[in-house]
């Protein structure tokens, strides 16, 4: 159905379908399940998945020997499953469960979600194409039946999603198979929200997670915005921990990035750890300039530790332990990420006007929060954004983003530098900075030299 929020068409994906013969008969962009594309093979899958279940039942998958036959089965390809296998046999010592109730209960549970598909979204989902600002709000039980869905290779393919289309959409790859092979902590991480979700009660999972794109140009000239600078602050710890917040997702261009393929950095790890965010790759195009994405309402179900090849799991976060006695007035509990991604590989071009405003308004954007404005009155969580392998200089992003938040009026801009030592000197240039607007900020942005802006604008503000 659609709803009008402040004054946004939102799409909210309900078991009576998103704008049903609406849709067809306009064209709109639309993800398609199997069951309406391919009703024959569609009913053959899912007939070994309801064995799956049965068998999850009866009893007779109680551990990891017994349940990944029958997933490699019912998946219908040739994966060895290692990462889940491993998973399985780790999920006691990890704390998550005992792996008679992870083989019975819980895969019991996915493969009849699994099969819920047709109820569950009658219709698909509407894809958040470019050049258009949009959202899509999903129920916990709907991410969760996209995840169950993938893991019995119930969804079509990307490559086939976009040829589908009226014209060639972008689209990130959605398919937790390369996980369920190769990448064993980030499937403990799968299996801890697995857990979670499949002995949740029903009112978390009809909590609302929403999806927007938001298109958006800046309507003024970055060299003459005399918007005061807002706070500044540097802190400890993660962004992910920054409650209250809106909180920096430094993505790929493509949502996601490589969270489903390898990828353990800043965002792939969000990822990891909030897997209702995956689910986003399903349906959002390749970001434009102009353009961010936002989560509302994701959950953190996994501790962690580590970073790139270190990234480990480190226990299950109990979430619905936490749940408040009230959600947001649009049916949210969770925090708003905004998704933006940076150049990469600027080089020493980043320091010239045409890539600073580039930067300047896709932080901007980011910054300015999703429609529903559940990120009203809040500060920016947000750090080292496009400086690992996409080379950015720490330096400039740190004061670009400050700029971009101060234009959004964010209260605050909260700064984890995640022990970056090329950013030390932030808080004596917060302090140097204070009292100036954003057109005399960006001015001396202007000129400076990659790996010394922090030394050469405090040699400035000192003259």
């Amino acid at each position: 159905k659609t709803e009008l929020l402040d004054g946004h068409l939102t799409l909210v994906v309900c078991a009576l379908g998103p704008r049903r013969a609406a849709m067809a008969e306009e064209g709109a962009f639309c993800l398609k399940f199997l069951h309406l594309t391919d009703p024959e093979t569609w009913s053959k899958a899912t007939l070994l998945v309801q064995a799956v279940a049965k068998d999850c039942e009866s009893g007779a998958c109680s551990r990891a020997k017994e349940l990944i036959p029958r997933v490699q089965e019912a998946r219908r390809n040739s994966n060895t499953l290692r990462g889940l296998t491993w998973a399985i046999e780790k999920v006691k010592a990890a704390g998550i469960c005992e792996e008679q109730e992870l083989c019975g209960k819980v895969f019991g549970f996915l493969a009849k979600l699994a099969t819920d598909l047709p109820e569950l979204f009658p219709d698909g989902i509407p894809m958040l194409v470019q050049h258009k600002s949009d959202q899509v709000t999903l129920t916990r039980r709907q991410c969760a039946a996209l995840h169950a869905a993938s893991v019995f290779n119930l969804l079509p393919s990307t490559r086939h999603q976009c040829q589908r289309a009226s014209r060639q959409i972008d689209l990130p790859s959605f398919d937790l198979g390369h996980v369920m092979d190769k990448e064993p902590h980030k499937m403990l991480c799968l299996v801890a929200y697995f857990v979670q979700v499949a002995n949740a009660g029903e009112a978390f999972l009809d909590e609302r997670v929403s999806f927007q794109r938001r298109c958006q140009n800046a309507s003024f000239d970055w060299a003459q915005l005399d918007e005061p600078l807002c706070a500044a602050s540097v802190r400890e710890g993660c962004i992910e921990d920054s409650e209250g917040n809106l909180q920096a997702d430094f993505a790929n261009e493509y949502l996601g990035g490589g969270a489903l393929q390898g990828g353990n950095v800043q965002e792939e790890i969000r990822f990891a750890v909030c897997p209702e965010c995956y689910v986003g790759m399903l349906f959002c195009e390749c970001m434009l300039e102009n353009e961010a994405i936002f989560i509302v309402g994701t959950q953190q179900y996994s501790r962690y530790f580590g970073y790139g090849g270190k990234f480990r799991f480190a226990k299950p976060r109990m979430v619905e332990r936490e749940r408040p006695g009230q959600l947001d007035r649009h049916g949210h509990w969770g925090p708003t990420i905004t998704a933006f991604d940076a150049l990469q590989y600027p080089g020493t071009g980043q320091f010239s006007a045409s890539l600073i405003n580039r930067e300047l308004l896709k932080a901007y954007v980011a910054c300015l929060g999703d429609f529903e404005d559940n990120s009203k009155g809040m500060g920016f969580a947000t750090g080292n954004w496009g400086c690992g392998v996409f080379g950015g200089d720490p330096q400039l992003k740190s004061l670009i983003q400050w700029i971009a938040a101060s234009a959004a009026k964010r209260s605050e801009m909260l700064y984890f530098p995640f022990g970056d030592a090329r950013v030390d000197q932030l808080e004596e240039v917060i302090e140097a900075l204070k009292g100036k607007t954003c057109a005399q900020v960006y001015e001396l942005l202007m000129g400076r030299t990659p790996g010394a802006a922090f030394k050469e604008i405090l040699a400035k503000s000192k003259i």
